[in-house]
This record gives C-alpha cells, structure tokens and sequence, in this order.
C-alpha cells in the first residue's frame, strides 16, 4: 500500500493522481448532493461553444472525432472519468514496472497512454449510449423539441448541418438542425422543428414567420 502511494504521488503520476481526485470528488458531490456540473457536448447550454458544423453526408473532421467518442451521446464528464482513470491505471503501472516513477520517461508515456485510455473509452462507454439516451442530462424523460421554436446559431441548409438554440423552461439548449426544405437559414433567423432526422442525430425544421 505505501508503495502504490508513493509511485501515485511520485513526480511522473502526481497530476494524473490530481485529476482522479477531482474525478473522484466531482462524482461523490453527483451521487450525495444530485447537482450536476456536466456539459453534455452538442446539447450544452448556449454559452458553450459548439463542434465546427459542415456537410451532412461529408461531416468535418471535429465532428467525426465528436461522434466517434460518443459525445453528444453521453455526458462529457462521464467520457472523461473514464479516460483519467485508464491513464492513471496504465501510468502508475508502467513507471512501477520500469522505475520511470522520478524520470522524464514517466512523463513522456502520458501521450501514448492518453491515446490508448481514449481507445478503452470508446470500448467501455458503448454500452451506456442506449441506456442514456432513455434519459437527457438531468436523469428526467427526453427533452421533446417537435414543435418547439429555435434560433439559428450557425447558418443551415438542406444539406447543410447547422445548429439551432432551444429555451427549455430556464435553460437554452443547442441541438444540431438542418432545413427541411430547399432554403437557407441564415444566423439569428426563427424556426420551428418539424421532426427528428432517421438517424436521430439531428432535427428537421423550417423557417418560421410570426407575422
């Protein structure tokens, strides 16, 4: 036990033995308290900056490494708990093993168990989409946003994906959206949301006129 204490809290592995405790203290206050301090990626509040947008059938390279790691899907913090917990499991071993605990190799392991933590991310958090997306970040039903009006935040098209802002009660939502007819959505335009898309990843809607 003194062991496994010292290699965590050895130069090498102290501020990965930082982030699990944070990760550690952010999901003891979740579990006691219920307050939810998580970004939930594409749906965050409107004072989070979203993915870049582009071409629905051609998907820009932000967002093709958004959805390969599930967010949007899930919460942003319950990714990262995950990636912070496989990079302190693989450091502390790896520097045990090699006595890289007080060395500069101990550190220069972080990128290659960095990326091999976001491969065991991706493996691990599959199974928790269908069961998430049964809940929105609050553990409430789904959020219905048929029918609801938004406003455009990125211009859209038919083709184009762009994202749209949704009050919902007190808070303000983004949500990816594109037309549902051959017409332009410019920035700041009002529109109603006709339906969700098939692969349920975005929404269809229209221009509204409230004149």
């Amino acid at each position: 036990m003194q062991s496994l204490f010292d290699i965590s809290f050895a130069p090498a592995n102290f501020v990965l033995t930082l982030l699990l405790g944070i990760v550690m203290l952010y999901w003891l206050v979740v579990i006691f308290t219920g307050f939810d301090f998580d970004i939930d990626g594409p749906d965050a509040e409107a004072n989070a900056s979203g993915p870049d947008v582009g071409n629905v059938e051609s998907p820009g390279a932000w967002q093709a490494i958004l959805e390969f790691f599930y967010i949007g899907e899930l919460p942003v913090m319950f990714l990262a708990s995950i990636v912070v917990v496989s990079m302190w499991f693989i450091n502390v071993n790896v520097t045990f093993l090699f006595g890289w605990s007080h060395s500069l190799l101990g550190f220069l392991i972080y990128i290659p168990s960095f990326i091999v933590s976001m491969l065991i991310t991706k493996v691990v958090a599959r199974p928790f989409i269908k069961l998430y997306a049964l809940f929105n970040h609050k553990g409430e039903a789904p959020i219905d946003f048929i029918g609801k009006l938004g406003r455009v935040t990125s211009p859209l098209s038919k083709e184009r994906l762009g994202q749209i802002e949704v009050r919902i009660d007190a808070d303000f939502l983004l949500i990816y959206a594109r037309a549902m007819d051959d017409e332009e959505i410019g920035h700041d335009e009002t529109v109603i949301i006709l339906e969700k898309s098939f692969d349920g990843k975005h929404y269809l809607v229209q221009r509204y006129n409230n004149q």
